[in-house]
This record gives C-alpha cells, sequence and structure tokens, in this order.
C-alpha cells in the first residue's frame, strides 16, 4: 500500500471519469481555486468534474470551463460557511455517493472536519489537506497545508502533488458580453473616472469604519473628478444613506442591484475600488482593476492581491495579533489605526484615470 503522503495520486490510479472537489466557500475563495481547478481540467481533460460549493457560487461555476457540474453544499458540522440541518445533510450525502465518484478532492482548509465530509462522499479514492503533523486519516493521499505562500499556491500545491502540471496563480473572474452591457446600462450618464466602493464585510474584524471610506472616496473624488459607485450585495447592512451624505454627489448606489457577474462587469469599469478584505477584492485581483485592500485581522500575505498588479494592501500590524475567537480587546484598533489619508495617497498609485 503506498503511503498517503507519496506524491503523484493521478498517476497510480486508472479510470478517474468522475471527479468531485469540496471547496463549500464565499466568493474570494472561489477565485483564489480557480488556478487550482485549471491545474485539474489539464490533467484530467476527459474527466467530468463536480464542484460542491456555496450555493451563491453556482452562476461562476457554470461559467468556467473548467468545472462540469455544480452541487450546492448544504452543510456538514463543524464547516460553518452552511446551516447544518441533519435530514438535508443525509439527503444530500445520498445524492452525492449515488454519483459514484472515482476521487474526492478535499479543498476546504486544512481538513479537520471537511475530511470526513468528503470521505462520506463514498468516491473510490479521496485526497486532500491535512494539519501540519497530523496523519493522513483515511485519505489515500494527503498534503500538509503548507504554511507560506498566497491562497491560490496553496492550492496548487495540492493539485502539483497530486500529480497535476504546474501551473501559475492567474485567477479568473469569466464575464460574458451580457454582464457587459448591464454594468454599462447601470453607469449611464454618470461621469468617469468611477470610484468604487465597497464598505461591507461579514466579520467586524474586516470592517474600516464606513465614514473613513466616505472621506477617502470624496478625497479622490476632489483630485480625480468623477462619480462614486458603492457596491454592496442585497441584505448588507444600510449605511448606505450616511455614506452618500457625508462622499456627497455625485453617488450611484448599486446595493443589491447586480448579479455576481454584473457586480464583477461594473468593477472592470472601476478607475479605483476601495474595498475591505472581501469576494469584490477578489475580483478587481481578477480582474486587473486598481485596488486598495483594507486589512485587518486576514494576513494579505494569504488572502492579499497579487505583487504584480495595480493593487495596495493597507494593514497595520499590531501586538494583539493573531485575533482571538471571540472578539476584539482592542476595539479592532488594527483597523482604527489606517488612517484616510493613507487609503488616498495608497489609491493615488495605481488609479487609471482616463
Amino acid at each position: 500500500m503506498t503511503d498517503p503522503f507519496t506524491p503523484g495520486l493521478l498517476s497510480r490510479i486508472t479510470g478517474l471519469n468522475k471527479i468531485a472537489i469540496v471547496r463549500a466557500s464565499r466568493i474570494g475563495d472561489f477565485i483564489c481555486a480557480t488556478p487550482a481547478f485549471r491545474a485539474l481540467r489539464t490533467a484530467l481533460p476527459d474527466s467530468r468534474i463536480t464542484l460542491i460549493g456555496l450555493p451563491f457560487v453556482k452562476g461562476l461555476a457554470r461559467r468556467s470551463a473548467c468545472i462540469d457540474l455544480f452541487i450546492p453544499f448544504t452543510g456538514f458540522p463543524g464547516m460553518a460557511e452552511q446551516f447544518f440541518d441533519a435530514r438535508r445533510a443525509v439527503r444530500s450525502l445520498g445524492r452525492l455517493q449515488s454519483e459514484r465518484f472515482d476521487l474526492a478532492i478535499q479543498m476546504h482548509g486544512t481538513g479537520v472536519y471537511s475530511n470526513t465530509y468528503t470521505l462520506l462522499l463514498g468516491a473510490r479514492k479521496t485526497a486532500g489537506f491535512v494539519r501540519e503533523g497530523d496523519g493522513p486519516g483515511r485519505l489515500d493521499a494527503a498534503l500538509a497545508m503548507p504554511s507560506a505562500g498566497r491562497e491560490a499556491e496553496r492550492l496548487l500545491a495540492l493539485t502539483a502533488f497530486l500529480g497535476a502540471p504546474e501551473m501559475d496563480g492567474a485567477c479568473e473572474f469569466p464575464l460574458l458580453p451580457r454582464d457587459q452591457g448591464q454594468a454599462r446600462r447601470l453607469l449611464e450618464g454618470a461621469a468617469p473616472p468611477f470610484l468604487g466602493l465597497h464598505i461591507y464585510a461579514r466579520k467586524a474584524d474586516k470592517r474600516w469604519p464606513a465614514e473613513r471610506f466616505a472621506a477617502a472616496a470624496g478625497e479622490l473624488r476632489r483630485r480625480y473628478g468623477g462619480t462614486l459607485v458603492n457596491l454592496g450585495e442585497r441584505g448588507q447592512p444600510a449605511e448606505t444613506g450616511r455614506l452618500a451624505q457625508e462622499a456627497g454627489p455625485p453617488f450611484i448606489d448599486l446595493t443589491g442591484r447586480t448579479s455576481l457577474p454584473v457586480l464583477g462587469a461594473v468593477i472592470a469599469r472601476l478607475s479605483i475600488l476601495l474595498t475591505n478584505d472581501s469576494g469584490p477584492a477578489h475580483i478587481a485581483y481578477a480582474l486587473g482593476v486598481p485596488a486598495v485592500t483594507i486589512f485587518g485581522e486576514t494576513d494579505p500575505a494569504r488572502w492579499g492581491p497579487p505583487p504584480d498588479g495595480p493593487f495596495r494592501a493597507v494593514r497595520r500590524i499590531l501586538p494583539c495579533r493573531p485575533c482571538g475567537e471571540n472578539g476584539c480587546a482592542s476595539g479592532y484598533a488594527c483597523l482604527r489605526s489606517i488612517q484616510v489619508d493613507e487609503v488616498v495617497e495608497a489609491a493615488s498609485e495605481v488609479i487609471r484615470v482616463p
């Protein structure tokens, strides 16, 4: 029996007709995984590749040339991205087992909980990450999660370990002409340059104060002219009114008015995006749109922009890092200590003005 820590699983097994990938996480995580998807497609051009992911990335998965089938993740104990309902989970696992996958690959982190879920898919062979120092468990191929590198590079380390070709880390966010057309209509009549804002993030330790976004955007408009464009998804906190009042006109609010692809097409038309570390930041990186991302708890060395693009990461390193699990005793000083002029100057270094 081959040691699961031995590279090259893909070359040791035959009949890899049906592949499952477990990557049940959010927009930025999906985008960061696109190079690994591309590596697997290159290695297995005739296989049917199924992605098990969060429901709202379905549209993106369907556009990918590397994904043949999307199945929504319905929750599992310990995997916090989706509410767990035992009956739904059992039904879903039954459906997934009926697919009779030849290989299931866990790309959902260190595998503490997600490897159990991956094993329950019932695939002929399984592979994925484990924590440094842990054994492989029941996996047929196991790689210790790299402790350094950008997220895309860590995932590519897994595909290379399995025997897929080496691949560059360029992430993808495909746009269609209809996306571009809708974005053009949403911005029709507004004066460029378009200065984008995305002030929301799910966790408080990622949210720079909204009033500072307003001040930074207002200063950029004073310098370069144009229109502020507020981006956001339906159901996000309603801070837009205060943001518009403090930043002043001209101001377009697109909160809840775009699908994910159209959001990407709007971002593609921006001269700059000011954002917290969130999905739209990763869309900007993938599209090569100038962006300034403000980091709190998360590490830009892993989740930040590529080093060779028109991007800037603004971060303050404090002695209290890393953050604890039960909130922040300092009141998110890492974010509050980042000043408006720092963000404005970072944006001035990369902004593209027509």
